[in-house]
């Protein structure tokens, strides 16, 4: 949880960042202006590190702390049943930011326009990233036995 919290946190602050940079002008992107891509490449590591780390490490743990067979399971399954849960507002959403992060993993700079297009995307679904971070954590947090478990073991 302190992982995904801090990879949030860092990743709010930096869409809050960029904010006044949206939308995101084709110009200034191949202008190579240093401070905006700094910003850019930190929300592209950050975005990928959070879901990353939720999908991959605490979705499958939280799902064996609740009784569920969590690593067993296959990716789809496993958000169905997070969603089913209530601890995914949406399975669907879920592998939207999962295919955006995979966009943002390739960038094709001979393709300048699509590349201001796709992280624009990106920024939005920065923000529907951060929000079920915030939902999800809401969710281990009504559940008395599985949020003390988690803190016992700073998963």
């Amino acid at each position: 949880m302190d992982v995904a919290e801090r990879h949030a946190r860092i990743l709010a602050r930096n869409l809050a960042s960029l904010q006044p940079e949206r939308p995101l002008a084709l110009e200034r992107l191949m202008s190579e202006e240093e401070a905006l891509l700094l910003k850019l490449d930190q929300f592209q590591s950050r975005y990928t590190k959070l879901q990353d780390h939720l999908g991959a490490s605490l979705f499958p743990y939280v799902l064996e702390l609740l009784g569920e067979e969590g690593k067993a399971l296959s990716v789809l399954d496993r958000l169905d049943r997070l969603e089913a849960l209530g601890f995914l507002p949406s399975a669907q959403a879920w592998q939207e930011l999962r295919l955006i992060r995979n966009q943002l993993a390739h960038e094709y700079p001979e393709q300048p326009e699509e590349l201001c297009h796709e992280l624009e995307q990106g920024l939005q679904a920065g923000e529907r990233l951060v929000e079920t971070w915030e939902h999800f954590r809401a969710m281990v947090g009504r559940n008395s036995h599985l949020a003390r478990t988690l803190n016992e073991e700073n998963a």
